[in-house]
């Protein structure tokens, strides 16, 4: 009984240092992706204004958030992404895309005063095309440059601005004022 659970331990100890350990690149959430380096997949999806088409926006930079209804830390990335957007939402494009529970998502921007676009990715085929992974995570957020491919993506919480201007500025994305 001893050797079992002594064996368990281990296990779980094994486990947890790997599910901890932070991916290659130094932090969580910044380990490689295999859409990075590739043209972001086009998209037309509706919305909190309407019909969007990710090829109107190609030319600027771009932070396309994948979140749901039911993650807290996708509501506290939708804060930070509000905050960036008021301040630089001239230089970069922020959007974001929700794949589940769209009637539940008006009451949030309205309660947030989120300005910029959130998507219904209805069956969420958009948000599988992004992240290329067996297992779907939120938040999870794709940094699209001016020529329209993806040079990077964060995969946990965005903390706050400044860790967002990081982010930016890792993926190549400079901006200016604010």
């Amino acid at each position: 009984m001893a050797g079992q659970l002594l064996v368990a331990i281990l296990v779980m100890i094994l486990a947890m240092s790997v599910l901890l350990s932070p991916p290659e690149g130094g932090l969580p959430g910044a380990g490689r992706f295999a859409i990075v380096g590739k043209p972001a997949p086009p998209f037309t999806l509706r919305g909190s204004s309407g019909e969007w088409r990710l090829s109107d926006h190609l030319g600027k930079p771009m932070i396309i958030a994948f979140w749901t209804t039911w993650c807290g830390a996708c509501l506290q990335d939708l804060q930070v992404l509000e905050e960036f957007h008021r301040r630089y939402g001239g230089q970069v494009e922020v959007v974001g895309v929700c794949p589940e529970r769209w009637h539940e998502v008006p009451p949030i921007l309205a309660r947030y005063r989120i300005t910029f676009p959130v998507l219904y990715d209805r069956g969420a085929q958009v948000t599988a095309r992004y992240q290329l992974l067996e297992n779907l995570r939120y938040p999870f957020t794709v940094f699209v440059n001016g020529a329209g491919r993806v040079t990077g993506v964060w995969a946990v919480i965005i903390r706050d601005l400044t860790q967002l201007l990081e982010l930016l500025g890792r993926a190549g994305i400079s901006v200016t004022g604010g």
